[in-house]
């Protein structure tokens, strides 16, 4: 059974203040300095779902749906968190999308309890590699799988090689441990090449929640060491206080009257890195899973630009356990 992270902390005070909230998050990560929105690139998110009645989802946003708990053939939100981790990439006002251009698919396989099997999740992630997407979004985790040697027992962590192997970016979050953190960060977080995402506030210091990564031998789930520039997490993203939408399943299990509330959690990160991996592949539509420079290879080479080019905690070394290799700079 898996679980993904999200803590609706409150409602800000006016709604100004989730604009100076958002904008300082931009200001971190280097938004503000791009023009793109992440034009002609097909991301799909794997989640609860998405809640097509909320104001700032445009109605005509999703381009392929997939349901893989109830088999609805329309889509829906009955968990909240799936549209508030869509709504960080295409909500169309107010707190603005980072990504409001891309081409979304979206895949429910978290029930609304916010539990899903791993083979239904695994499931999600091949059907979004049949619908050719550039990127999947994964915010969400568990304990992780069993490696004897070459096989692999785990249905998802098999599901996001196979996707990375046809040159398609999967982020995911590093976990939301805290204090009981269990040494690791989360699967499929914890694969070689997908891209792993740890949490921080607006200030650039880690989110007290964030998962601490492992970089030694992990038996038996893992045999060697990790090495650059695969050490988890690669990076931190916003992660805590971020504003958020909050559909109808999101207010009436929160008891919120707004459209709007904070997240604290690696899922939003998980999110913010996703926007960035589009607006990226929307200025080098080579570096895409089908283009002339596609490939596991190219996801390897921005795991190296992401290392390279992250913004380094003052008191980490080249990498850090929780901080990773620094916070996302687009």
């Amino acid at each position: 059974v898996w679980a993904f992270g999200l803590l609706t902390e409150g409602i800000l005070g006016g709604d100004d203040a989730y604009q100076v909230q958002r904008k300082e998050f931009r200001d971190l990560t280097g938004f503000d300095s791009v023009t793109t929105d992440g034009s002609g690139v097909a991301v799909c998110i794997v989640d609860t779902g998405i809640d097509l009645s909320h104001p700032n989802v445009p109605n005509d946003i999703v381009a392929g749906w997939k349901d893989f708990i109830n088999s609805r053939d329309a889509p829906y939100d009955d968990g909240g968190h799936g549209t508030s981790m869509a709504g960080i990439l295409i909500a169309d006002d107010h707190i603005p999308g980072m990504a409001q251009g891309v081409e979304l698919y979206v895949a429910k396989a978290i029930a609304k309890t916010g539990t899903g099997t791993d083979e239904g999740i695994a499931s999600a992630v091949d059907w979004c590699v049949e619908q050719n997407v550039d990127v999947i979004s994964l915010s969400l985790g568990g304990s992780q799988g069993v490696d004897f040697i070459v096989v692999n027992f785990d249905s998802l962590e098999n599901a996001v090689n196979n996707a990375i192997d046809q040159g398609i970016f999967v982020v995911a979050a590093a976990g939301n441990d805290g204090e009981n953190d269990d040494g690791d960060v989360s699967s499929p977080g914890s694969e070689t090449d997908v891209i792993c995402v740890g949490g921080i506030d607006s200030d650039g210091d880690i989110w007290s929640g964030s998962s601490k990564g492992d970089q030694g031998v992990n038996f038996p789930e893992r045999w060697l060491p990790r090495n650059d520039p695969n050490k988890k997490p690669e990076l931190v993203a916003p992660g805590e206080n971020v504003p958020v939408l909050c559909g109808d399943a999101c207010q009436n299990s929160g008891g919120f009257d707004s459209d709007y509330v904070l997240s604290d959690g690696t899922s939003a990160a998980t999110v913010w890195v996703t926007a960035a991996i589009a607006h990226l592949l929307e200025i080098r539509p080579d570096l895409q899973h089908d283009g002339t420079a596609g490939g596991k290879d190219t996801v390897s080479q921005v795991k190296t630009w992401i290392k390279d080019t992250s913004t380094p905690s003052p008191e980490q070394g080249e990498h850090d356990d929780y901080y990773g290799y620094g916070h996302l700079q687009i």
